[in-house]
């Protein structure tokens, strides 16, 4: 089963992306690479059924760190 989810980003976001052309394939990518990592962490974390702890106010942090820590892992799943 698929889902659709719509995000609105900030707007200095959707510059910068338009600026450096990223184009929307890679921005999925990177956008489930990030939900399948968070998963399995709270997974192991045994978080699975209640928001709270790590990301009880914003994944935003453990986002910037996984993008930052394994940027070469997104740039090869944003190729295929």
């Amino acid at each position: 089963m698929r889902k659709t989810i719509t995000l609105e980003l900030p707007e200095v976001l959707t510059r910068q992306i338009e600026t450096q052309q990223i184009p929307e394939e890679e921005l999925k990518a990177v956008v489930v690479a990030a939900i399948e990592v968070w998963l399995a962490q709270r997974a192991a974390e045994g978080k699975e059924a209640v928001p709270s702890g790590l990301f009880a106010e914003s994944a935003v942090p453990f986002v910037r760190r996984l993008i930052a820590q394994n940027r070469a892992l997104f740039e090869e799943l944003a190729r295929r």
